[in-house]
């Protein structure tokens, strides 16, 4: 077992060169390269790091890059770890102000698009390479990504290399891929997600990998690939099952993984009817992320599978705590916030409300702790179980449900040309069964749409509810 990633990718380098490794779209046209020409790429820009952390010695060893899953993403997640450096990617999705607020929080070298293209053009033949670098100590900080800030201001979570390392092997354990595999990636891989479950487990199975982003780039890029394996949110796999399946490259796809936030079970099953198996997971940032996964054996809708290897679990009043390798270092340069998160004992604090289904000892995710409405009459509402049907419905984009003066309020984000008077009513016929204590009190419609730039949406597509809340409803909004 490796005790890095880089490893893995120096391993398939030399036992399969000529593999097609990485699959991208690049001036208007598919582009494939092997494992060895992706080391001449990893292999220039890493000289070109070198040269940079000479030139500027007083700077720290740290690589910045607006990532928007493209050659560069993978060339310098490979380079920065050949040099012993921390990649910080900063989704590209994201406000310049976003970025920049990250950026200063830790500082280094920032490569722009033009420079991470110059730097990998060059040409580099000294295959000695290879035995001469090694990557740093297995627990040395290895990333540094941003919590996509669901419940406040984002922070960098420091993962060693060992963290990805295990993490990647555990989900691949759970659900295992072979080197004949096409994986297709359409999250961001800025993010936890993608990076362990798309990136992580390609460089350990040395599978073919596939860059896109989102539904546009899947469907620019899916058809002429065929994958075998994708991971998406809920918004794109409900999205792709209105589409037809060979022209939208659904025709092989056996596996697809399903997290960043709840599938509904109609989901579900329509997915299974397709005869693909649909692989729910749970995590955090701050853990790697993968906490659950199920396998392809035993997969059932609401459930998000058992812990992976290398998890202790603990619940306290339904509040889930983890501890592991798996645990990030740290909130990079914030202390106070690792010890809110992590006690003396090494416990992370995910903040979820889970329970265990007893027949199957899966877990199933309640919602955050802190969404948790408690009505005037004592009953409680678990928003996200409320919201992860609405957000089915035809036209809707999003849903939030809040409780403010004493009135259950559903707060729905919608495409522009939709109808409201027919998406109320197919709400209310979807709530039609609920407890009546369930039923919100009023519906109402977010006018301007709910905004990314404005931190409304994570880069995963869901709701930030505390910054909807302060943009929206605070007094000064």
């Amino acid at each position: 077992m490796h005790t890095n990633l880089l490893a893995a990718f120096d391993e398939h380098v030399q036992s399969r060169a000529d593999s097609v490794a990485l699959i991208t779209w690049e001036n208007e046209q598919r582009c494939s390269r092997s494992w060895r020409e992706l080391a001449s790429l990893v292999e220039a820009t890493a000289a070109h790091l070198d040269n940079l952390f000479a030139s500027s010695p007083a700077l720290p060893k740290r690589i910045g890059y607006a990532s928007s899953n493209t050659i560069d993403d993978v060339v310098l997640t490979l380079a920065t770890a050949r040099v012993g450096a921390i990649h910080v990617p900063i989704s590209s999705k994201t406000s310049p102000a976003h970025q920049r607020a990250c950026w200063d929080r830790v500082g280094g070298h920032w490569i722009d698009d033009e420079s991470a293209a110059s730097f990998r053009s060059a040409k580099f033949a000294d295959d000695a390479m290879f035995a001469e670098r090694t990557a740093t100590l297995p627990k040395s900080p290895a990333l540094i990504l941003w919590t996509s800030g669901t419940s406040g201001t984002p922070k960098g979570v420091t993962l060693s290399h060992e963290t990805l390392a295990k993490n990647a092997y555990a989900k691949l354990k759970a659900v295992p891929q072979s080197p004949t595999d096409v994986r297709l990636t359409s999250l961001p891989l800025a993010h936890a997600y993608a990076r362990t479950c798309d990136l992580g487990t390609w460089l350990l199975s040395g599978c073919t990998l596939v860059l896109s982003y989102g539904y546009a780039g899947w469907k620019q890029l899916a058809a002429h690939v065929q994958p075998t394996l994708a991971n998406v949110v809920p918004s794109l796999a409900n999205r792709l099952l209105n589409e037809e399946a060979h022209s939208f490259g659904l025709g092989r796809l056996k596996i697809l993984g399903c997290g960043g936030a709840g599938l509904t079970t109609e989901t579900f099953h329509r997915w299974t009817e397709r005869g693909v198996t649909v692989i729910q997971g749970y995590g955090c940032t701050e853990t790697g992320p993968v906490i659950c996964s199920a396998t392809p054996h035993d997969p059932q809708p609401g459930l998000v599978g058992c812990p992976v290897d290398g998890w202790e679990i603990d619940i306290r009043d339904g509040r889930l705590f983890v501890r592991g390798d798996h645990v990030m270092l740290g909130y990079w340069d914030d202390p106070a916030a690792t010890e809110q998160r992590i006690d003396r004992d090494g416990w992370f604090e995910t903040g979820d409300l889970v329970e265990i289904d007893p027949r199957s000892n899966q877990f199933r995710i309640l919602g955050r702790s802190d969404d948790v409405i408690v009505l005037n009459n004592g009953h409680k509402i678990f928003p996200a179980s409320i919201e992860q049907r609405i957000n089915q419905l035809p036209r809707v984009r999003h849903s939030m449900l809040t409780y403010r003066g004493g009135t259950l309020e559903l707060w729905l984000d919608i495409e522009s040309d939709s109808d409201p008077s027919k998406i109320e009513m197919s709400v209310h016929q979807m709530l039609a069964n609920e407890v009546s204590w369930q039923v919100p009190d009023q519906l109402q419609f977010f006018s301007p749409p709910l905004s990314a730039l404005q931190g409304e949406l994570t880069t995963k597509g869901t709701i930030c509810r505390s910054r909807i809340l302060h943009n929206r409803f605070s007094p000064k909004a």
